[in-house]
């Protein structure tokens, strides 16, 4: 490390600094390789059995398997979900993409099994080096080279981040942390048009991915807006972010979807409801700021203008969009039992205090360290590009509140400022003349990590026990071995909770009611209602299923959250009985090993 010292704040930054690989750079990698090392071994019997962490993930490695099977590019719905009608989905092929390559690449030299955990393993692995590389190129950017390897070194001890790029993490949540941290890197480049084409590309990527990329795409584009009025050599920046965020847009999701996306309406994705107002934005943009006055009035007027061709076209295609919740359509059942259930998804105010303090403990601490750079900056440009920073730090942040699974991307925004902060102050440490104070004062310089900041926090607030701690009994209803008796049924639609469909469907031949991905309404709303409902109705309500024939075998897991829940919440329901081991006369209880429970469905007798 002798050849980094800790900077001054005199540093000098070169106006065309590129993303070539500095030594900086390569330090930056040999600690991604060092953190994939420790992540493989802390993993190392999840991957011996394939035991993903989510149900999001086993369900990704079955559409990954479908498309490698021969399922239609464009047809990502999970057919044996649901069955007969199938369990409608919206997840992207860029995810599944290299998944699948890896697979196919391997298989021939390792097996199918082998070649699934080496892709499901390396994936995830090699997101995480590529965030590694965009943080390290973004922050050096602002702050130099030190602060920027300062920045990569949180990033790889940071749990709240390194949670979505463990191995076997094959979910999407990795791929839109990463478009982010390009993003960033886009909005603090010197080149300004460069910077705006970098971070629209981005951008673009992370709507096809996933619509959660839709407010983050306005926060760029107001703050690239505001800081082209205030300099009007930022302008190119904005051009360039909004014909690019547009521009690409349109001709990825007609690629990614088929042209027939570009009419269909749908709120949960990128659909004809938000790509018009996006191509309305890049058309729009390039000529107001032709036609408008190049003074500061005038390019607020060219950026205010865009933005509401934007939203005109938005109102004439977002019809359902434009109101109200879009999670609203599962029915109100579903949207009660399930989806608010779902915290993942819940503003702050519904966490639990040990979560309100990891969500918002690392902003904190790195808008105080980017505030404090932005003061301290040797020139304007400098200035602005703190400035800039904390304004996506902030409003990162407020998308954390609104939506509890959107802190990694706010604790990513964090990191340049935590990363000055802790340099700053360990310099001050160790320039001091009593070793008492530069031992002492070193040393407490770490509790400004993220890592420090939270294990503090998760320690000094312990988390009550009550009715929505976990099951006690420590099982994994969805580990293989837990599963693996269903593999001795006869291949049936089995109804199980919505946590172990995804399991069920990569580990056995079976078909499964439903899972806890939101387009299957009707599956989502059979399962709940299903073991909500007393034992005779929820009867009546599973004859309906499969085509009227019923599913054939009904499975239940005590250990299982979800399942708990059901039985805790509606005493008199079906759940409630089997979880006391009382079945109904119409379920014959087959022998399996606890804590899994199965049920077979017994034809009624006239």
């Amino acid at each position: 490390m002798a050849s980094f010292p800790l900077p001054d704040q005199n540093h000098a930054i070169p106006a065309k600094s590129g993303p070539n690989f500095t030594p900086g750079m390569w330090w930056a990698m040999l600690g991604w390789l060092l953190c994939c090392a420790v992540l493989l071994w802390l993993s190392r019997h999840e991957l011996a059995s394939l035991t993903f962490r989510d149900p999001d993930d086993s369900m990704r490695l079955q559409q990954v398997r479908d498309w490698v099977a021969g399922q239609g590019f464009f047809d990502v719905s999970q057919h044996r979900v649901f069955p007969p009608q199938g369990g409608p989905m919206h997840w992207s092929r860029i995810v599944d993409a290299p998944i699948a390559a890896l697979i196919l690449i391997l298989r021939p030299l390792l097996g199918t099994a082998l070649a699934e955990t080496v892709a499901c393993a390396a994936i995830p692995l090699l997101l995480l080096g590529a965030l590694t590389a965009a943080l390290f190129a973004a922050v050096r950017r602002v702050a130099g080279p030190s602060i920027g390897l300062l920045a990569a070194a949180l990033l790889l001890i940071t749990p709240t981040i390194l949670v979505q790029f463990g191995p076997l993490r094959i979910d999407h949540h990795g791929w839109q942390i990463v478009m982010a941290t390009i993003a960033l890197g886009g909005a603090l480049d010197y080149r300004a048009a460069r910077g705006g084409i970098i971070a629209g590309i981005a951008m673009a990527i992370w709507l096809q991915i996933s619509s959660e990329g839709l407010p983050y795409a306005a926060l760029f584009a107001a703050i690239f807006a505001l800081w082209q009025w205030r300099d009007r050599g930022q302008t190119p920046r904005f051009i360039a972010y909004a014909v690019t965020l547009g521009g690409a847009a349109l001709p990825l999701l007609a690629l990614l979807r088929g042209p027939a996306a570009l009419v269909q309406q749908q709120c949960d994705s990128l659909s004809a409801a938000y790509l018009w107002p996006l191509v309305a934005f890049a058309i729009a943009t390039p000529i107001l700021f032709r036609v408008l006055p190049k003074s500061a009035s005038g390019r607020f007027a060219a950026a205010a203008a865009g933005a509401a061709a934007a939203t005109a076209i938005f109102a004439f295609t977002g019809g359902p969009c434009l109101t109200g919740d879009p999670f609203k359509a599962l029915g109100p059942l579903a949207y009660k039992l399930w989806y608010l259930h779902v915290m993942e998804g819940r503003p702050i105010w519904e966490q639990a205090i040990s979560m309100v303090g990891l969500i918002l403990l690392p902003p904190l601490a790195g808008l105080v360290g980017t505030i404090a750079a932005g003061r301290a900056a040797k020139d304007q440009g400098e200035r602005d590009r703190w400035i800039v920073i904390a304004l996506l730090l902030i409003g990162s942040t407020g998308v954390a509140v609104m939506v509890m699974r959107a802190m990694s991307v706010a604790h990513i925004m964090a990191l340049p400022g935590t990363a000055w902060l802790i340099a700053q102050l360990f310099r001050r440490a160790q320039s001091h003349s009593s070793a008492i104070v530069r031992v002492l004062g070193s040393a407490a310089v770490a509790v400004l990590t993220p890592t420090a900041l939270c294990a503090l926090w998760v320690a000094i607030t312990p988390e009550k026990k009550g009715n929505d701690s976990p099951p006690a009994q420590a099982a994994d209803c969805r580990a293989g071995a837990t599963i693996a008796p269903l593999r001795q049924l006869p291949a049936s639609t089995l109804f199980a909770p919505l946590d172990m469909g995804p399991d069920i469907l990569i580990r056995t031949a079976h078909n499964v009611t439903g899972t806890a991905h939101h387009r299957n309404a009707a599956g989502i709303t059979a399962v709940v209602e299903g073991f909500t409902a007393t034992p005779d109705r929820a009867h009546a309500i599973l004859a309906r299923l499969n085509g009227g024939r019923g599913p054939g075998y009904v499975i239940a897991c005590k250990a299982l959250n979800e399942f708990e829940h059901y039985a805790r919440d509606h005493r008199h329901s079906l759940a409630a009985a089997l979880a006391r081991g009382a079945p109904p006369s119409w379920l014959h209880q087959l022998p399996a090993p606890e804590p899994l429970r199965i049920y077979k469905v017994m034809p009624v007798r006239n």
